[in-house]
């Protein structure tokens, strides 16, 4: 119930953040991920209460549907936050091929146990006839590929972000708040950790609820940002930084207030050695001033 709660609460804010993008015509790749965790959400949702009140045929066809709806959540959101870092920080071509690299990464890393475990249900259906509530777990080699991949997407999708936005000269309250909204990832990590250790102990009545956990936070993180910011904003606390706009987008160049500002990060190769310089630029009377998400 409380992992069904949350999932809601998660299912709610992507519908206002979807909303209110689309209000501020902002629209872009992260948000159509956020949609696609979306719809995933709901097959899940669907599927897990649909598994616990019926057995035989349906119970086995909700146990498929939610074993591919639960990595497709989470993946859609890590393709979601990915792309956030580009709206964030005005990207360089060498960025943006950056980030398009790791999304064709995460698509295999997503791809790969979806196969695997489709193979895995489907070449032996012995399964189908056990009775009561039908499952089936994981093999090691599976459930440790699954973890591997699930570590290292989370660390990319925190430690990237924070060295793009170390160097920048935002406000700190502005800083501290994007650092802790891409650091929440960190929770995701600890959740998939402990759902992998339920696997391969196979304490079922533990592991679903640790899935569901996870299902719902990450739709809950993967608006965060978009949703934080706005109630930054409602509070008056952006009024309080000279260098925040009522606009949040970075993937276009706008002027908010006669002022046109940007983050541009430059790569410069020194030899071996590559430097990432952030410069804050001004067309109006040499004032710098950053845009906020």
């Amino acid at each position: 119930a409380v992992s069904s709660t949350f999932l809601i609460l998660g299912l709610m804010l992507t519908i206002f953040r979807l909303t209110y993008r689309i209000r501020l015509r902002r629209l872009w790749v992260e948000d159509a991920w956020a949609g696609v965790a979306f719809l995933c959400g709901i097959a899940a949702f669907t599927s897990t209460w649909t598994y616990v009140g019926t057995v035989g045929e349906g119970g086995i066809i909700s146990f498929w549907i939610y074993s591919f709806t639960f990595p497709s959540v989470v993946w859609a959101v890590r393709q979601s936050i990915l792309f956030s870092i580009v709206r964030i920080v005005y990207a360089t071509q060498h960025l943006r091929r950056l980030i398009f690299c790791l999304s064709g990464l995460f698509l295999g890393l997503w791809a790969g146990p979806v196969a695997q475990k489709a193979w895995n249900y489907g070449h032996d259906t012995s399964w189908y006839q056990t009775t009561g509530k039908v499952h089936v777990f994981l093999t090691r080699p599976m459930i440790v590929f699954e973890l591997m991949a699930d570590c290292f997407s989370d660390t990319i999708l925190i430690i990237l972000p924070l060295r793009l936005l170390w160097s920048l000269r935002l406000p700190k309250r502005q800083k501290r708040m994007i650092f802790a909204i891409f650091s929440s990832s960190f929770i995701i990590t600890v959740i998939s950790i402990f759902r992998g250790i339920c696997q391969i102990a196979k304490y079922r009545t533990v592991l679903v609820p640790a899935t569901d956990f996870e299902t719902s936070l990450s739709l809950l993180v993967c608006n965060l940002l978009v949703t934080v910011t706005f109630l930054y904003r409602i509070f008056g606390f952006a009024g309080a930084d000279a260098s925040v706009s009522s606009d949040d987008d970075y993937t276009t160049r706008t002027t908010t207030g006669g002022v046109f500002t940007t983050v541009e990060l430059d790569a410069a190769e020194s030899g071996s050695d590559e430097q990432r310089q952030s410069r804050i630029q001004s067309t109006s009377q040499g004032e710098k001033a950053v845009n906020f998400v």
